[in-house]
């Protein structure tokens, strides 16, 4: 078979493995791990990369052994940073595109002769030994940076190797730096935990400081780009830019601030995205408004502690508390307004109503756990308090029928059916012991 027939059969398998985008995520993990080898084989391939993309969450908790190469092991200290390439961060992650950029520009401009001797020495590397991969890695690491370094000592050559990508100049420096820092972000990503991390310990913290510290020697680029690799792995960021920002990093009293401000992008970013997610669900959707309400009250508390410095940030968070008080309420007013018509009609409701009406109660026992943090709680729990007290006062009518001193007086079954579901409602909407009280009185007035 000559080169022509193997490009063509090549090109025939991967357009087959296009058409099968989506039945890939479906398909026996033993043909998965196949497919992955070939697309890995063949990555520069047109729309490859695209389906890499899609399969990439089962491609990262089946870990197929996967053949080594050099670009894979240029991207090690970039990938907790990559993110889809329809984004624009600016924020500090990196479009994916722009990697795979600049690693052709230093493929293209680099040593051809070190280059040669990386990947003969990687060929001698099995897929499965990561030691042996990280050796090569730490020559690969500072060939490439100084290629970039001497790229970037030319701003206007910097752009033009970008192109379209002009605007990505910032990214392009945190590649840079990273790269050059490569080693230290090998022994951060191996003394952490796995992500999401929720929560350090102050010997862990105290243990990052260290190495960002000594691997950054001062440098405010390397040190912040050696931050935001940690930070992108915590579960509540806010917390730990507070705690990192309050450590001495060997940073000078005037790259601090700078900093700290460029790390607090990310969480802008975050908290914008939860703002946006917010508004953007279904108003009738009570429950999801709530869940919704909750998480950018939190984000946006813990992100004006860490940000208590940052006037702009602070008004930006004050809009998105105002997007949070917006909602709550109108989940009050709708959710107080739902359960009135309810009560009103009792346990004979259609059961779409009574479904209606138990997430409407739910959405509020939901708010009432955050409502404080944005001056709504006595909302909340007015509307709670108010539904308890309704639902009492019609289960006290329903004894006292039962008892003789009502007209008409139910049937026992119509009279039990009501008696649960006021003792439903008063759990829901207050406490267990409420709901048993009414429990109790009702069993002895039906008798």
């Amino acid at each position: 078979m000559n080169d022509l027939d193997k490009t063509v059969g090549i090109n025939q398998t991967v357009a087959a493995v296009l058409d099968l985008e989506r039945p890939l995520e479906h398909i026996s993990e033993a043909k998965f791990r196949e497919v992955a080898k070939l697309l890995e084989e063949v990555h520069e391939q047109p729309g490859v990369q695209q389906i890499l993309d899609h399969v990439r969450p089962r491609l990262a908790k089946l870990r197929p052994g996967r053949k080594p190469n050099l670009q894979r092991l240029f991207y090690l200290p970039l990938e907790d940073l990559l993110v889809g390439d329809t984004t624009s961060p600016d924020n500090g992650l990196l479009p994916r595109h722009l990697p795979a950029l600049v690693w052709r520009y230093v493929v293209k401009t680099g040593d051809a002769s070190m280059r040669k001797q990386l990947e003969d020495a990687l060929r001698r590397v099995k897929a499965g030994d990561h030691e042996g991969q990280v050796v090569i890695a730490k020559r690969l690491w500072p060939w490439a940076a100084a290629v970039l370094a001497s790229l970037l000592a030319d701003p206007a050559g910097a752009r033009a190797m970008l192109g379209a990508a002009a605007g990505l100049l910032d990214e392009l420096l945190e590649i840079s730096a990273l790269l050059h820092v490569a080693e230290a972000v090998d022994k951060l990503k191996a003394d952490l935990p796995p992500r999401p991390i929720r929560g350090l310990g102050d010997e862990q913290m105290g243990l990052i400081r260290r190495i960002i510290a000594d691997g950054a020697a001062g440098d405010a680029q390397k040190t912040y780009v050696m931050v935001l690799l940690v930070m992108v792995r915590m579960a509540k960021r806010a917390s730990f830019l507070e705690s990192i920002m309050g450590m001495t990093l060997g940073l000078s009293g005037a790259d601090k601030p700078a900093v700290y401000s460029r790390l607090s992008r990310l969480l802008m970013t975050e908290i914008n995205d939860q703002a946006e997610q917010l508004i953007a669900t279904d108003r009738e959707n009570l429950v999801g408004l709530a869940d919704g309400a909750r998480t950018l009250v939190n984000g946006v508390v813990a992100a004006e502690k860490a940000l208590k410095n940052d006037p702009k940030a602070r008004r930006q968070l004050s809009e998105m508390r105002k997007t949070a008080e917006k909602t709550v309420t109108q989940v009050v007013g709708t959710a107080q307004g739902t359960v009135a018509a309810a009560i009103a009609i009792g346990p004979g409701a259609p059961l779409d109503s009574l479904i209606k009406t138990e997430n409407s109660i739910l959405a509020l026992r939901k708010c009432q756990t955050f409502a404080s943090q944005i001056g709504l709680d006595r909302a909340v729990t007015g509307a709670l308090g108010g539904i308890v007290g309704e639902v009492r006062q019609k289960a006290d009518k329903l004894f006292a029928a039962v008892g003789g001193k009502g007209a008409p007086v139910p049937a026992r079954q119509e009279a039990e059916q009501q008696m649960y579901w006021a003792v439903r409602m008063t759990e829901l909407a207050g406490n267990p012991d409420d709901a048993d009280k009414i429990r109790r009185e009702g069993l002895r007035a039906i008798g």
